[in-house]
C-alpha cells in the first residue's frame, strides 16, 4: 500500500508543471481596459469548453502580437461558465456593452470575433473559428479603414 502512495505522490508532482504550462495567456496586446481610445475592438466571448474557441483563440494571437494595430483593441470576455449577464456586465465596463448586448440579444455564442465600432457601438464584422490568420488581419484592417 505504501508503494501505491509513494507512486501516486512522485505522479503528482510530474504532472504539476505540465498543468502550469497548460494556462492560457494573453496575447501582450489584448486589452483588460476599457477601449474608448479605440476606434474599434476586436471582442471575443470566448469559453474553455468551447471547440470553436480553441480554434480561433490561437490563430486571432499571433494576428494581436504580428503588428502594430494602432487604433484596435483587443478584448476577450469569459462566458465559461454560462453567465450573460457577467459578460454584459464586462462588455459595459470595456465600453462595449451596447455592441455585446443588441448582438447577443437572443442568446451568446463563443467561437467568434465581433468587429466592433466603439464609437458607434455597431458590430461592423464577425469572424468566425474558420477563417485564416491572413484573413482575420485583413478583416480587421478593413473594418479599420471602413472598406
Amino acid at each position: 500500500m505504501k508503494t501505491l502512495f509513494a507512486a501516486a505522490a512522485v505522479m503528482l508532482v510530474a504532472i504539476t508543471p505540465l498543468a502550469a504550462c497548460a494556462e492560457t495567456k494573453r496575447p501582450a496586446g489584448e486589452a483588460s481596459r476599457p477601449v474608448a481610445s479605440s476606434e474599434i475592438a476586436a471582442v471575443r466571448v470566448y469559453a474553455d469548453w468551447c471547440p470553436n474557441c480553441r480554434a480561433l483563440d490561437p490563430k486571432l494571437d499571433a494576428v494581436a502580437t504580428s503588428g502594430d494595430w494602432d487604433g484596435v483593441s483587443f478584448v476577450r470576455i469569459d462566458y465559461t461558465k454560462r453567465d450573460k449577464e457577467a459578460v454584459f456586465a464586462e462588455a459595459d465596463r470595456l465600453g462595449v456593452g451596447q455592441a455585446i448586448r443588441t448582438h447577443f440579444a437572443g442568446g451568446i455564442k463563443t467561437g467568434q470575433l465581433l468587429l466592433v465600432d466603439v464609437q458607434s457601438q455597431a458590430v461592423i464584422d464577425l469572424v468566425t473559428h474558420k477563417e485564416t490568420e491572413a484573413g482575420i488581419a485583413d478583416r480587421i484592417r478593413a473594418a479599420q479603414t471602413g472598406s
